[in-house]
C-alpha cells in the first residue's frame, strides 16, 4: 500500500468513522504504538537513544488501601495528565508507551535538547502530582531512570486490519527498568553514560544497602554496577 490509509479516506468516509485529523494528531500517531500501515517496515538500531523509565513508588499498597472509584480515578487523571505532559513538553521524543502505573519514553538520540526534555518532563510532572493529584495520599510519589545506551526499534503488521505495531527493544531499556527500582520517592536515576561533564547533573549515593541492591539487580552490565547516581536537581 503506497499511501496511507488516512490520506485515502474523503470527507465523508472520515466523518463516517469520527476521524478529526490534523498534522498535529498525525504526527502524534508516530509516536504511539499502535499506527495505520504504510507498507514500509521499520528495523532500526539506535547506538545511544534515550530512555526515560517512570514508575508510581507503593502503587501496590494504595491498591490495597483504597476503594475501586478511588483508585479509577486517580490511575485514569494520572495517565491522561502524563500524556498530556509528554505531548506538550516531549516534542522531539520518538516514541512512548503507559506500562500500568508508569511510562517509558523514547528519543533515538541523547542530545542536549533530548535530555533537557526528558529532565523538564520528570521535574514538572513530579511538581505537579506532589502539589496536586497525589497530594491527599502521603505514600505514593513518582520516582524513575533516565538511561542512555542501545535500542532497536521495530515494526510489525497485521496487514488485514491495515495497523501496525511499533515497539523498542535493547539493553538500554532492560536497564532503565531495573535501575528504577533503585529509586525512592521524587529521585531519577541515571547510567553512566550520562554522568559527564556538560551531562546531567548527578550525585552518588554510597550507602552500603543502596550498592547491593545494584549488585543484586539482574540483566546489567558489570559497568553499569559501580556506583548509584542519582539527577541532582
Amino acid at each position: 500500500m503506497a499511501t496511507n490509509l488516512i490520506d485515502e479516506l474523503d470527507a465523508v468516509e472520515k466523518k463516517s468513522l469520527g476521524l478529526t485529523l490534523d498534522i498535529g494528531a498525525l504526527e502524534g500517531l508516530k509516536k504511539m504504538p499502535v499506527d495505520v500501515f504504510e507498507g514500509v517496515y521499520l528495523g532500526e538500531a539506535h547506538e545511544d537513544a534515550l530512555i526515560l523509565c517512570l514508575d508510581v513508588r507503593n502503587f501496590s499498597s494504595f491498591l490495597c488501601s483504597h476503594k475501586d472509584g478511588t483508585v479509577f480515578r486517580l490511575i485514569t487523571e494520572f495517565t491522561s495528565n502524563l500524556l498530556s505532559c509528554i505531548n506538550q513538553f516531549g516534542y522531539g521524543c520518538s516514541y512512548y508507551k503507559l506500562l500500568g502505573d508508569g511510562a517509558i519514553v523514547i528519543w533515538d538520540k541523547a542530545s542536549g535538547d533530548t535530555i533537557s526534555e526528558a529532565l523538564f518532563i520528570f521535574d514538572s510532572y513530579t511538581a505537579f502530582l506532589n502539589e496536586d493529584l497525589f497530594r491527599p495520599y502521603e505514600k505514593i510519589a513518582l520516582a524513575g531512570a533516565l538511561v542512555s545506551d542501545k535500542v532497536f526499534k521495530y515494526e510489525i503488521s497485521a496487514e488485514l486490519s491495515e495497523l501496525k505495531y511499533r515497539d523498542y527493544v535493547g539493553y538500554g531499556i532492560n536497564l532503565a527498568c531495573r535501575l528504577q527500582n533503585l529509586a525512592g520517592a521524587n529521585e531519577l536515576v541515571l547510567n553512566e553514560a550520562l554522568a559527564v561533564p556538560g551531562g546531567v547533573p548527578f550525585r552518588v549515593n554510597a550507602v552500603p544497602k543502596l550498592q547491593k541492591d545494584l549488585l543484586l539487580l539482574k540483566g546489567i552490565k558489570e559497568g553499569d554496577r559501580k556506583r548509584v547516581l542519582f539527577y541532582d536537581r
